[in-house]
Formats: structure tokens, sequence, C-alpha cells
């Protein structure tokens, strides 16, 4: 079953420099297949992104998506190289990152935005 999680994140502050912070409704639990960043209509090139499963007493932090200077909306499919027991990456084989725990949306560099940013998390549980 695929589910999606929505995280919209308003900015505040000076244009250019606004910033805001979002988070999952609930802790999410499962591998991700896609990401959507939707940007507001007036969010400038000068927009900072980053997609995180905050980390807790069970895991760090993971970064699932982090991009900078850009408002332009897009589709994206993280994916990690799947390693050997030695941790030595193997060619050309890559897995779904797992998810486990509540995701931030921090957005920087923006424009005093609501929402400056609207993020679709697509995850199969």
């Amino acid at each position: 079953m695929i589910r999606t999680e929505k995280v919209a994140v308003t900015t505040t502050g000076n244009d250019g420099a606004a910033t805001g912070t979002g988070y999952s409704s609930r802790a999410l639990n499962g591998e991700l297949q896609a990401i959507y960043v939707d940007w507001g209509a007036t969010a400038p090139a000068s927009s900072d992104i980053d997609v995180v499963v905050e980390s807790d007493d069970n895991h760090p932090q993971v970064t699932l998506y982090d991009k900078d200077d850009s408002s332009t909306d897009a589709w994206v499919y993280p994916a990690v190289q799947r390693t050997s027991t030695a941790g030595a990456g193997i060619d050309a084989q890559y897995q779904a990152i797992p998810v486990a725990g509540r995701v931030k949306v921090s957005v920087a560099g923006c424009n005093a935005l609501s929402p400056a940013v609207t993020v679709y998390l697509y995850l199969k549980e």
C-alpha cells in the first residue's frame, strides 16, 4: 500500500532570507518511493530545502532530499546504493530509503510565503 503524507511550510522573515519548518502529522514508517516538491509561485530561486527524518533514541537523522538555490517544482525518487556486509558499494544495485519517524521539512533563503512549499512524500508501507 502506498500512503501519501503532505507537509506544508510557511516562511517568515525578509525577502530572500525568510525561513520556516514543517513536520509530518505523524511518525512515518515504510520505504520512500517518491517526493514531490511544490514551490509557491513567488518563491525565489535562492530558496533552499531540506527534507529529513528526525533522529530519536532508535536512529540518527536521515536526509531524504537536500536542494539549494532552487524554487523549481520537482519529482524526486531518492534511493541508496546497496552495500556488502563489509560496507562496500555493490555496483548498479539500489533500494528505497527506509523511513521510521517524523519527517521535518526546512526552508531557508525564501520570501515570506504561506505556504512557501508543499512537500508530498509517497511511502510504501
